[in-house]
C-alpha cells in the first residue's frame, strides 16, 4: 500500500491516490468504527507535489442522513524514516489522543506525514510549515474518498510535532479558501513551533534523544547551514537509523554508550553556527514567527512539560498575539508532555465541538 501510486505523477495536491479498507478487528480502534488507509497528494518543499499516506476512521453512524464532523489529526514524534508510519501501528499510534474523537462523534483523518510510510521523499521532521500541508490536504483527499459524508465545517488537533503542524496550519493561507470546506480552528497540545527557543530552553545535552531528529531536520532540507550536532563517532552511526528503520525511542539508543550520548560539546565558533542555523530554520519553517493567522487556535501547555518547555510556548504565544493572531492559551500544571493530551481532553473536545457547532468564542485573546 505504501508504494507510490501509479497515478501520482499526473495528480495535483489533494487528489486521492489510493483508498483501502482495513479489517477493523485486527486493530485496537474504536468499536463499531471502520478504518481506511489513504494515499494522497500533498505539497513538499518549494511547492512540489509529494505523496503522503494516512488513515481515515469513520465512527458508527446510526442514521446515514447525518453528516459527521471531521477532525484532521496530527500525531507527535514517532520517527523520521519511512518505517515509522502511524498508520502501520496496531492502534494508529494512539496514546489517549485521536481515539477520544470517535467516541464523541467525530470522524478522523490522520496523516502519516510525507516521508513516513511512503518513501518518495524524506520526512521533514518538526517543520510546521511543511507538515501543515499534509494535515490540510488529508482533509481534501478524505472528502474525495467519502463525498457527502462529512459536514462542511472541520477542525484540527495535534500533539507535540503535530501541534506544531496545527499552529502552522492556522497560519497557512489555504485554510482561508473553501477547497477543504470551512476550517473553523485547531487545538495544539504541547506545540513544538520555534526550534531555537525550544533548544535554548532545553539544550540537546539534556534532551540527547532528539539529536538524530535535529540532524534530520536540516539534512532532509539540504539546509544552507548544517549545524554540528554529533561527535564524529556518533555521526558515523546516524545512517543506521535509516538502515534499521528505527522509530521513536529506538534511535535514542544509537549513541547511548558514547560520552555525552554522542552530543557534541561545541566550541564558541560552532555555537555561533548552531545558533545561526536554528534561528534561520525557525524563521523559515517555524510557526508563531510573524505570519498572519487565519483561524482560531487553542494552545494547551503544561507548566511542567519536560519536552516542550513552558517558556518556549509562552514566547510563541506572546509573539503570535502581538502580531494580531487569535490564540487562546490554556495552562495546566503537574503534567508531563504525554499526559497533557489526555488530561486536557475534556477541554479540547468541548472546544472542537463548539467550533463545529458555531458557538461564539468568549474572551478571545488577541
Amino acid at each position: 500500500f505504501y508504494a507510490t501510486a501509479d497515478n501520482f505523477t499526473k495528480s495535483k495536491p489533494g487528489d486521492l491516490l489510493k483508498l483501502q479498507r482495513q479489517n477493523s478487528t485486527l486493530y485496537d480502534i474504536t468499536p463499531g468504527s471502520s478504518l481506511w488507509f489513504i494515499q494522497y497528494t500533498s505539497v513538499g518543499v518549494g511547492g512540489q507535489p509529494v505523496p503522503s499516506t494516512g488513515f481515515i476512521l469513520l465512527p458508527y453512524l446510526s442514521e446515514e442522513s447525518n453528516k459527521t464532523p471531521l477532525i484532521s489529526y496530527a500525531h507527535g514524534t514517532i520517527g523520521t524514516v519511512a518505517a515509522c508510519a502511524a498508520s502501520s501501528s496496531y492502534n494508529g499510534y494512539d496514546y489517549d489522543s485521536w481515539k477520544l474523537l470517535p467516541t464523541h462523534g467525530f470522524a478522523v483523518v490522520a496523516t502519516d506525514y510525507a516521508g513516513l510510510g511512503n518513501n518518495y521523499t524524506t520526512h521533514k521532521y518538526g517543520n510546521p510549515v511543511i507538515n501543515s500541508e499534509d494535515v490540510y490536504f488529508a482533509v481534501v483527499a478524505a472528502r474525495k474518498a467519502f463525498p457527502n459524508v462529512f459536514t462542511t465545517k472541520w477542525a484540527s488537533l495535534g500533539h507535540s510535532q503535530g501541534a506544531g503542524a496545527i499552529w502552522g496550519l492556522e497560519e497557512n493561507p489555504r485554510v482561508a479558501s473553501n477547497q477543504s470546506g470551512e476550517y473553523v480552528g485547531g487545538v495544539a497540545v504541547g506545540p513544538s513551533v520555534r526550534l531555537n527557543d525550544l533548544l535554548t530552553a532545553v539544550p540537546l545535552s539534556e534532551g540527547y534523544g532528539f539529536g538524530p531528529l535535529i540532524v534530520n531536520m536540516f539534512q532532509s532540507l539540504n539546509f544552507s547551514i548544517q549545524p554540528p550536532v554529533f561527535t564524529p563517532e556518533a555521526m558515523k552511526r546516524y545512517p543506521l537509523m535509516n538502515a534499521l528503520g528505527l522509530c521513536d525511542n529506538s534511535y535514542a539508543g544509537l549513541n547511548f554508550d558514547l560520552p555525552n550520548h554522542g552530543i557534541l560539546k561545541p566550541t564558541p565558533e560552532q555555537n555561533k553556527t548552531i545558533h545561526e542555523a536554528y534561528t534561520k530554520f525557525q524563521d523559515q519553517y517555524g510557526a508563531a514567527t510573524g505570519r498572519k493567522g487565519y483561524k482560531d487556535l487553542l494552545v494547551v501547555q503544561s507548566h511542567e512539560d519536560e519536552i516542550v518547555n513552558y517558556t518556549a510556548t509562552i514566547k510563541a504565544y506572546d509573539f503570535a498575539c502581538k502580531k494580531g493572531n487569535i490564540v487562546h492559551l490554556s495552562v495546566y500544571h503537574n503534567l508531563t508532555h504525554d499526559e497533557s493530551m489526555a488530561a486536557s481532553a475534556p477541554e479540547w473536545l468541548k472546544w472542537l465541538s463548539d467550533r463545529i457547532s458555531g458557538v461564539p468564542l468568549a474572551n478571545a485573546t488577541k
